[in-house]
């Protein structure tokens, strides 16, 4: 029996519960390592409750990561991603178009190394005021906590 999905669009439903940010590195976790499944479903990150949420930059990453440096073929990251987000009922946020003040982000990022990459990620994620980002990267940490975005710390699992 198929599972029945629930589509949250825009901002309306997304602010009547907590907006839980997934990065890149827990997708691929997520994809590669049963245990980050188990890990995943033992912290209850599962609606409802949390909104679970991602951007398409991250899921890009996500599947770029996976074809690179894994071997995936596209449409075998593709559905392994499709996969994770249907059975966590993860959501893409709308893309977020970038404006002037992205220089809060890049100067708050620059004080920790902040990769040029991950600028719009955390752009994307303080713009749409998502409440908590799930990562494990140091800078990206720290730059969201200056923003007053709180953090998770996604362990490693390889």
């Amino acid at each position: 029996m198929a599972q029945k999905r629930m589509i949250l669009k825009g901002s309306v439903i997304g602010d009547l519960f907590t907006k839980y940010g997934l990065d890149a590195n827990v997708f691929v976790d997520l994809v590669l390592y049963p245990k980050a499944k188990e890990y995943f479903e033992k912290r209850g990150y599962a609606f409802p409750g949390k909104f679970l949420c991602t951007l398409s930059q991250c899921i890009g990453e996500c599947k770029g990561v996976l074809i690179n440096r894994y071997g995936y073929s596209e449409e075998k990251a593709n559905t392994q991603i499709d996969k994770i987000m249907e059975e966590f009922l993860i959501e893409k946020l709308p893309n977020v178009v970038i404006e002037n003040d992205v220089s809060v982000v890049e100067e708050i990022g620059q004080k920790y190394g902040l990769n040029a990459e991950d600028v719009p990620l955390i752009y994307g994620f303080w713009k749409l005021k998502v409440n908590i980002i799930v990562v494990r990267d140091n800078a990206f940490e720290n730059t969201c906590k200056e923003l007053n975005i709180n953090i998770v710390k996604w362990p490693s699992f390889s």
